[in-house]
């Protein structure tokens, strides 16, 4: 059974600009760019999650008064 490591936004975006390199190139079948796609369409996904929990953390600590780092 192998876990899944949770991956850092510089981790994601490096790993989402090798899927969008291998979907420009000229020698890509239809099913290959296709499962390719899905890939980056799931990178995207994380990616947001990881942006949202880091905004509302901004956020919160906003709200609270406390420090905030931009």
């Amino acid at each position: 059974m192998s876990e899944k490591k949770t991956q850092s936004l510089e981790e994601l975006f490096e790993i989402l600009d090798q899927v969008v390199s291998k979907l420009e190139e000229d020698d890509i079948t239809l099913e290959e760019s296709f499962n390719l796609y899905q890939q980056g369409m799931e990178l995207l996904k994380q990616c947001n999650k990881s942006i949202d929990t880091v905004e509302k953390k901004v956020r919160l600590l906003d709200e609270k008064g406390e420090y905030h780092e931009f």
